[in-house]
């Protein structure tokens, strides 16, 4: 267990962080499943491209994820 005050506070912010990444990364995976089991629109379409930009500036995925799904969908 940590024993200063810096290490307890680490401790409580990536506890924190953590669930927040989650629940990020569970929307960012299901936007994207969702483009491929149904009909393409539009509202679709830009959900999944604002959740990859709202992932990669959270830092969660790196650049060339964000990029690679970001042209694959326009492409659709």
């Amino acid at each position: 267990m940590a024993n200063m005050n810096s290490q307890k506070k680490r401790i409580r912010q990536d506890s924190k962080r953590n669930v927040r990444n989650k629940s990020l990364k569970s929307e960012l995976k299901s936007n994207l499943k969702i483009l491929d089991n149904e009909e393409i629109t539009p509202e679709p379409k830009n959900q999944a491209l604002k959740s990859l930009d709202v992932a990669y500036s959270k830092g969660i995925i790196n650049k060339k994820f964000r990029d690679r799904n970001k042209s694959r969908i326009s492409n659709l």
